[in-house]
């Protein structure tokens, strides 16, 4: 695994340091009923008789992860003696965005909020769902035997290994059968086999689902760990875990409305938050809703006001894919590899170090609704080099689908988060596999790490809204943002000139919307047989050429010219271009 760091524990990792412990039973507590120990990895260790040490107890106790006490001096509320310096200004080596204001008191931890206690599913109640899947499977002519039972706060995962000559498919077929015959309240999963073990899983949900909170999971990480790592929950067997978005490099979220998408990029970025100084970390936020990111407005962490009109947003994306070639620039000329090598040489000039940048998009369907090429080319060029200069990317969306995360994208942010989707198309869509039509909603989600091919179940932890406020009024307190003006600024003259009489393509979309009096992406892809980021480049040419009115949100474009128009747009005598007959 490259990164093997990216988080806490999986895919047969050892168990990170900062979270040795987390959520494991007490020595006194009764031991797991089936003589199956408990395996440190969240998909445990093959059922052969070679177990991980522990004794499996995780399903009768509640799991209780202590907030890790504040240094004294991060609880003082008192702002920075030091002055603010400009957050643009550039020193001999060319670096923008530097700002040693120094000084920075992080919020104090113990205002995180702790529910009272992640519950334990009885071991009556255990045995008893148990002896019922087994029945309910011999029913149907599968005979099978419980090996394993591991409780989380949301789900119990039954471990059951087949008789020999019993198809794995055989039980995945019957997950409505089951449950049925388990009276449950929501969908079962069912892993068959589950990575790594010779083991059939199903996942049932527990009668009393349990909150999570970000105080029950929050504990100190390690020395070594970057200002991008965040607790994300709790695993199945209630163990906490972290990610880096440094190493994934970038993060993608998706997941029906209502599911715990917002709750979780909330939650990620107060974990953040509450380690990472504006002199480690500066933010750009995008928030077409409005509503979702206004909350940060004002923290010094902020390169660019929280954007919320769309043009301004492509705006600064392209700004951004600039601010990655300028940085590459200062680095190849100062002979350093990564922003890491980078800030120890200006450490050794006496120079300020040059900040992480963390671009947050909280809702992607709309901006590719708006200029679906200018996004998509802007996002894969961030995605492809933007690692190696300290730049990242958390992506989030509620409309999963192939025309907002396309191909491309996926290819270059490999680490993603779904929550509670409505079909399997969709669940493919984010993790290139099912599963994530089966979860439970709030907080519910599958994660699937860079380098990894499995998913790993979690319960994301909930963060308030007052807690947030905290965070941020904290933050404010100490000094105001300091603006990248550069950042925010509209360059037409970088768009390329449209050459209509050059590309055949776009002379017969001039037609095509002419003739049919309107123009939309799924119009171009249907007539002219183009993928969807062709058709969405073929339409803002469309605009520039002056076809077409420009994008008014809901509403319908209009044509701008009529059929004695085209020749004079195109340059040419005539056009060959008659699509009438292509549908």
């Amino acid at each position: 695994d490259r990164y093997p760091d990216v988080f806490s524990e999986g895919d047969g990792m050892p168990p990170s340091p900062a979270l040795a412990g987390a959520g494991s039973p007490d020595d006194d507590d009764e031991p797991m009923p089936f003589g199956a120990d408990e395996a440190h990895d969240v998909f445990h260790d093959p059922i052969d008789g070679d177990h991980a040490e522990g004794d499996g107890s995780d399903v009768f106790t509640p799991v209780e992860l202590p907030v890790a006490d504040a240094p004294e001096d991060e609880q003082d509320d008192a702002p920075p003696a030091a002055a603010a310096a400009s957050a643009h200004e550039e020193d001999i080596h060319g670096a923008p965005g530097t700002s040693p204001r120094g000084g920075w008191k992080r919020p104090p931890r113990q205002s995180l909020q702790k529910s009272a206690g992640v519950s334990k599913m009885p071991s009556g109640q255990v045995r008893e769902t148990s002896r019922r899947l087994v029945e309910a499977l011999a029913e149907f002519g599968v005979e099978a035997e419980m090996v394993n039972a591991v409780s989380g706060p949301r789900v119990t995962r039954y471990e059951l290994r087949l008789a020999p000559g019993t198809k794995v498919s055989k039980v995945s077929n019957l997950r409505d059968d089951l449950a049925y015959a388990l009276a449950a309240t929501d969908e079962l999963r069912i892993l068959a086999p589950i990575p790594g073990k010779q083991a059939v899983g199903v996942e049932v949900p527990n009668p009393d689902a349990s909150m999570v909170t970000l105080g029950d999971v929050w504990r100190d990480f390690p020395d070594d760990t970057g200002a991008l790592a965040a607790w994300l929950g709790l695993d199945i067997g209630g163990k906490a875990v972290y990610l880096d978005i440094a190493r994934m490099p970038h993060l993608l979220i998706a997941g029906s409305t209502g599911t715990g998408k917002s709750v979780c990029v909330n939650g990620l970025l107060a974990s953040i938050l509450l380690r990472a100084t504006p002199d480690q970390l500066r933010l750009v936020m995008i928030d077409p809703k409005k509503v979702e990111l206004n909350h940060y407005e004002g923290i010094p962490h902020l390169l660019t006001p929280v954007v919320t009109n769309m043009k301004n947003a492509t705006a600064v994306l392209a700004n951004i894919v600039r601010e990655v070639e300028s940085r590459y620039e200062v680095m190849g000329a100062a002979r350093a590899r990564n922003l890491a090598d980078w800030n120890a040489i200006r450490r050794e000039q006496g120079l300020g170090e040059v900040p992480l940048i963390l671009v947050v998009i909280d809702e992607l369907a709309d901006l590719m609704i708006v200029a679906p090429g200018e996004v998509e080319d802007a996002i894969i060029r961030i995605a492809q080099k933007a690692r190696g200069v300290g730049i990242h990317l958390l992506l989030a969306t509620q409309r999963p689908s192939v025309d907002v995360i396309t191909g491309m994208i996926k290819a270059n942010v490999p680490s993603r988060i779904a929550f509670a989707v409505s079909s399997q198309v969709d669940s493919r869509v984010v993790l290139d596999a099912g599963g994530a039509e089966s979860l439970l909603g709030n907080g519910d989600m599958l994660f699937r790490a860079v380098g990894s091919s499995r998913l790993q179940r979690l319960q994301g932890a909930y963060v308030s809204e007052e807690e947030i406020l905290a965070i941020n009024d904290h933050w404010r307190r100490q000094g105001a943002p300091e603006i990248r003006e550069d950042l925010m600024e509209r360059r037409e003259v970088d768009e390329p000139e449209v050459d209509a009489g050059g590309d055949e393509m776009l002379q017969k979309a001039v037609v095509t919307v002419v003739q049919q009096g309107t123009a939309s992406v799924s119009l171009l892809q249907r007539r002219l047989g183009v993928g969807y980021a062709r058709a969405g480049r073929l339409v803002d040419s469309l605009e520039r050429l002056g076809v077409v009115s420009g994008h008014e949100g809901s509403k319908p474009r209009t044509v701008l010219i009529g059929e004695g128009d085209i020749s004079r747009v195109l340059g040419v005598a005539a056009v060959d271009a008659d699509v009438s007959g292509d549908e």
